[in-house]
């Protein structure tokens, strides 16, 4: 499915098609040069967290990938301290596991369009909550003024990495 953005001020296009395996190897790309703000995947772990998904698309600015976000759902099999802290507190939600643009188009209004498309289709699949996490130690000021743009509400913090980084939880009602 293609959903398309028109941004008028400079008259570019952005299309948001359903993640395929073609796009595979850009995934993986584009997460990994982000790091450390996106967490490191090798192609055996971030095949599981596709195969697992309820959401993900990418993001093409004309007609060339650029982004990518990655969701999940709740009950499912996945290492991660993060999604142990929300799976723990939260029901029928979709987590914003992964987000990542190549620099190079960043504030481009990329993770803006994926965004409102992940609100539009959490509604229409009767989600009731979105969450994600946001690094606060080292901080990450560009994500934590991107969520609270679109409403998001903080509602936790947790220590990983044997409390060398700190993490700040969101959440964003959608009921």
């Amino acid at each position: 499915m293609r959903t398309q953005y028109i941004l008028k001020w400079e008259q570019e296009l952005i299309n948001l098609i359903q993640y395929e395996d073609s796009l595979f190897e850009f995934v993986l790309k584009t997460n990994n040069m982000n790091k450390p703000k996106v967490g490191a995947v090798d192609k055996k772990k971030l095949q599981s967290l596709i195969d697992q998904a309820n959401y993900c698309k990418v993001a093409f600015y004309n007609e060339i990938p650029r982004g990518f976000l990655l969701c999940l759902p709740e009950n499912i099999t996945y290492d991660s301290m993060n999604y142990e802290w929300i799976s723990k507190r939260y029901k029928n939600f979709m987590y914003i596991d992964r987000i990542a643009v190549i620099k190079e188009f960043q504030n481009k209004k990329l993770g803006t369009a994926l965004y409102s498309d992940l609100i539009d289709h959490s509604k229409k699949e009767q989600y009731d909550i979105i969450l994600c996490e946001v690094l606060i130690s080292p901080p990450n000021h560009g994500s934590i003024r991107f969520h609270k743009r679109f409403n998001f509400v903080e509602c936790g913090t947790q220590f990983i990495e044997g409390g060398t980084k700190q993490v700040q939880f969101f959440y964003k009602d959608i009921k």
